[in-house]
């Protein structure tokens, strides 16, 4: 009872401490009257040993008022009782990081940071551990009990209370998984959880991952041959197009050499036109030679390509059919759309 009765004086003090510092605190009449009556239930509820309960009311006080540290003990102190050993050291902590440099706190809050510094050390003797691996997505999200847990903390050692817990993992595309685990004070648990690809939802294959070969390989096989025959033909045509324009060049040429140089003889000073000539038809004679290669390449190209089926067979067709000029030193291409 003696201790019952220190505790609701110390709750009532820093109710009264809290009141005359109220634009600091911005906290309602309404807000001070409520934490007031509610951690005076909630030291019945501990005092008749119905911890859960009292926890409820603790919870409810201590956030009307976030800074008393009088309400902050109670629930350390009831949550230890509940052997919530994790989270009472929590609270025990919370009130002596932020009452341990105050200069001149309150007598009721300078009385519940003292008893948070000579409880708190009892807390971690009865703590569990466990040990959470996920096999899946790389950022699973993670609840232990319900309360969500950070993914950097998978795969290491991490305090929980003595006890049964259950873990859950999900992420997106990947169907969640569960797991349970019992552990005893002082010891460690593993919680294994196994995560599967949704195949209902649209899984991206990762980069360097298996790919699956899409269905109508002969046809894609099929498109890259006639691509090929495109650019071959193309090749073939800039072979033609050269040879033409530098045969026409060298024409132009023989005729003026024809003219400066009776019976064949030049003199020197008709030497640049003369190489000018013989580097024209060398020119042509290549481009005409480019133009043959290619227009055969893009044949075979072309008509050795797998066939579409009549159901993959585009609406459009575009045709390509390559000639050579006999005798005329020319080729090129003739098109159907």
């Amino acid at each position: 009872m003696k201790t019952r009765a220190r505790l609701l004086l110390t709750a009532a003090l820093c109710l009264g401490a809290m009141s005359s510092a109220q634009p600091v605190f911005a906290q309602s009449e309404a807000d001070i009257a409520q934490a007031r009556d509610l951690s005076r239930q909630a030291q019945e509820k501990y005092d008749a040993g119905q911890y859960a309960e009292s926890e409820k009311l603790w919870i409810a006080a201590a956030k009307l008022y976030p800074l008393a540290p009088t309400l902050t003990l109670g629930l350390a102190r009831t949550q230890a009782k509940l052997s919530k050993w994790v989270s009472a050291q929590e609270n025990y902590n919370k009130i002596i990081r932020e009452w341990k440099d105050n200069p001149n706190p309150p007598p009721a809050f300078k009385d519940a940071l003292e008893a948070a510094k000579a409880e708190v050390g009892g807390m971690a003797a009865h703590f569990a551990n466990v040990v959470i691996t996920v096999d899946g997505p790389q950022n699973p999200n993670v609840t232990i009990d319900g309360v969500p847990m950070n993914a950097a903390a998978l795969g290491l050692k991490r305090p929980v209370d003595p006890g049964h817990h259950k873990v859950h993992a999900e992420a997106p595309g990947w169907k969640p998984a569960d797991a349970e685990f019992d552990v005893a004070e002082g010891a460690t648990a593993e919680a294994k959880l196994k995560m599967e690809q949704d195949a209902s939802v649209g899984v991206t294959t990762p980069p360097g991952g298996d790919q699956t070969t899409p269905s109508g390989g002969d046809k894609a096989g099929g498109s890259s041959n006639k691509t090929l025959a495109i650019v071959a033909f193309g090749v073939g045509g800039a072979g033609l197009v050269l040879g033409t324009i530098t045969g026409l060049l060298a024409m132009g040429k023989h005729s003026d050499l024809e003219e400066a140089c009776p019976e064949g003889k030049c003199t020197s000073d008709k030497q640049g036109d003369v190489d000018s000539y013989k580097t024209m038809g060398t020119l042509s004679t290549v481009g005409f030679i480019v133009a043959g290669v290619g227009a055969a390449a893009g044949a075979v190209l072309w008509f050795t390509a797998p066939k579409e089926s009549a159901s993959n067979k585009p609406a459009t067709q575009v045709g390509f059919s390559p000639y050579v000029t006999v005798g005329g030193g020319g080729a090129g291409v003739t098109g159907r759309f």
